[in-house]
């Protein structure tokens, strides 16, 4: 009997790691509002994001999509963590974050939103 009682309550707590686990991606941001590290898939939606760039115009931005983000035991050299990266004072500032992106970094950027994905062209090329 006590055997059956714990299978349950394992059943039951591993239902609720399933159950709040998906709802942390569920109200994943479709904004963001300035510098800073977003974890995707849990502060942060992937998708397409487009950026104003800051204020000034002699000011870049400088936004990064990571596989991991670096703590102070991890190997010392900041670039070796990122997957894609741009330094620009062009605009707008568009970048596809991936599903698979662990996280985002942004300075200097402005506030970014989430905007449809572009339709295919049918052309191959996107």
């Amino acid at each position: 009997m006590r055997a059956r009682a714990l299978v349950i309550a394992g059943a039951i707590g591993s239902a609720l790691v399933l159950t709040t686990s998906g709802t942390a991606a569920a109200d994943a941001a479709t904004d963001i509002a300035g510098d800073g590290v977003y974890l995707v898939n849990t502060e942060l939606r992937p998708g397409t994001y487009v950026a104003d760039g800051a204020a000034d115009p002699a000011v870049a931005c400088f936004w990064r999509r990571l596989w991991k983000v670096q703590t102070p035991s991890d190997y010392a050299d900041p670039n070796y963590y990122v997957i894609a990266s741009d330094f620009t004072r062009s605009r707008p500032i568009r970048v596809v974050i991936k599903a698979t992106d662990v996280a985002f970094k942004t300075e200097n950027c402005g506030g970014w939103h989430l905007v449809p994905d572009a339709p295919s062209t049918g052309s191959g090329g996107s």
